[in-house]
């Protein structure tokens, strides 16, 4: 009896935790109509575009992650001499796209910083989990926002010991919030990952791994245009 109690209680507790979860934000395809409206007006900004750099997962100990950091360090000295105006130019290239379909399109001065935004609760499907309405001031009613989360490598450790080659990495999420309810009219992350051609540990300019970096940032350009090619 009392083990069947305690399986109870195993499950009732699951179903607590589960449903205090939060929610996991699904793809949200982009209708062209809602930026093709008279009345429509749409803001692009980009969050801050982080230096290219080695990314380790898997190295969950401080001396694990001393000594994966130390095995990558040619690597991650070289990604960093790497200039990423390709992302950088994201901004104005996307919204020329959008001038050029008739949608009324600018490109705000500066970058997004995401933690500085107030929390914005709500129970509706798509809502932002943070408050984006405060853009209406630069007299737009929807913000596209190109959050790059991860340029450079990325590398899987099991402690210390690697588990994969390093392989050019650019990810992030793009999407569209309407302003009037700070909910998603679009929403689409994007990875792109690709392993070198070449042999890759090849110091000091890894040219294999170099050549699959411009690689990803180019394709990961294209998916983040083809959401608003209409």
């Amino acid at each position: 009896m009392k083990s069947k109690l305690y399986s109870i209680a195993i499950l009732f507790t699951a179903i607590l935790l589960t449903g205090c979860a939060g929610r996991i934000q699904g793809v949200v395809p982009l209708n062209a109509n809602t930026l093709l409206n008279e009345e429509s007006k749409i803001g692009i900004i980009t969050s801050n575009i982080p230096q290219p750099e080695t990314t380790i997962t898997g190295a969950d100990c401080l001396l694990c992650y001393a000594v994966a950091a130390a095995a990558n360090s040619s690597l991650d000295k070289h990604l960093k001499t790497i200039p990423i105006d390709d992302i950088k130019n994201l901004k104005q290239e996307v919204t020329q796209i959008l001038s050029d379909k008739g949608v009324k399109a600018v490109a705000l001065d500066g970058n997004i910083k995401i933690s500085d935004l107030k929390k914005f609760k709500s129970k509706e499907i798509n809502a932002a989990k943070r408050d984006f309405t405060p853009y209406k001031d630069n007299d737009i009613n929807y913000l596209m926002v190109i959050q790059v989360s991860e340029v450079g490598a990325y590398r899987s450790y099991s402690s210390y010991v690697p588990t994969m080659d390093p392989v050019a990495s650019f990810s992030g999420i793009v999407y569209i919030v309407d302003l009037a309810t700070n909910k998603y009219v679009l929403y689409k992350p994007f990875n792109n990952r690709k392993a070198s051609d070449l042999e890759w540990d090849e110091p000091p300019t890894f040219p294999g791994l170099t050549n699959s970096l411009y690689e990803v940032i180019a394709t990961g350009k294209e998916a983040i245009k083809s959401n608003i090619r209409f």
